[in-house]
């Protein structure tokens, strides 16, 4: 019963981001300036229990294992869904920029960010997406550690973090279906979010699989964009 509640939970969860910037961030032209700062606050408040959660010395002290369990693992899953629900539910609008796009170019923007969505999970299996939400008798993987193969085949041949960049074309193609000030605040929130947290990522990698991962970086020089970054 847990296993079949928590696997409809966390799958819908995974959606719960793509969802929200398809469905669209809240805008009004007359709205007072301060929500930016709350949205901001807000927006904040969520990234910063995300990254406090995947630190290994948190893991260690809570779990008594730096690479986390499959417990920590849907733990970590369902506090980040319902923080990240939490954003979406009290953000505020925001003034600024907007106008409404003809449907055939809304229809053009919603195609691109499908394929954003496909992009993200390229390569993607309903037992390795079991395995990275931590669903109950599935293998802990998505891990720092060397207890997960580190990948570099298919995408991870061409950069890095191709997650990551797959979730800023997500990002920033929803502005093509909702081309408004509150789409983009929380277009630029994301992108940052990933893009801040690509160096601490890295540097865990780096502390756990040494010179693997350095030869890996060095084998694969870009992180988001290839000739880029």
């Amino acid at each position: 019963m847990f296993q079949r509640f928590y696997w409809l939970f966390a799958y819908l969860g995974l959606m719960a981001l793509s969802a929200s910037f398809i469905r669209g961030f809240r805008y009004t032209a007359d709205a007072p300036p301060s929500n930016y700062l709350f949205n901001i606050l807000l927006y904040a408040g969520f990234v910063v229990v995300h990254i406090v959660m995947t630190m290994p010395a948190f893991k260690r002290t809570v779990y008594g294992d730096p690479a986390g369990t499959p417990t920590e693992r849907r733990i970590y899953v369902s506090i980040s869904v319902v923080t990240w629900v939490l954003v979406y539910w009290l953000h505020k609008p925001v003034p600024g920029f907007g106008y409404d796009p003809p449907a055939w170019l809304a229809y053009v923007g919603l195609c691109a960010v499908l394929l954003s969505i496909v992009g993200f999970f390229e390569f993607a299996t309903f037992e390795g997406l079991n395995n990275l939400l931590g669903v109950p008798g599935s293998q802990l993987s998505h891990s720092v550690g060397a207890e997960t193969p580190l990948m570099t085949d298919g995408p991870y041949a061409q950069v890095r973090h191709p997650m990551y960049r797959a979730a800023f074309f997500l990002a920033f193609c929803s502005l093509i279906i909702h081309p408004h000030a509150g789409q983009l605040l929380f277009a630029i929130m994301i992108t940052a979010s990933f893009v801040g947290f690509i160096p601490f990522e890295e540097h865990q990698l780096l502390r756990a699989r040494g010179e693997k991962y350095r030869a890996y970086m060095a084998q694969t020089p870009y992180r988001l964009f290839r000739g880029v970054w």
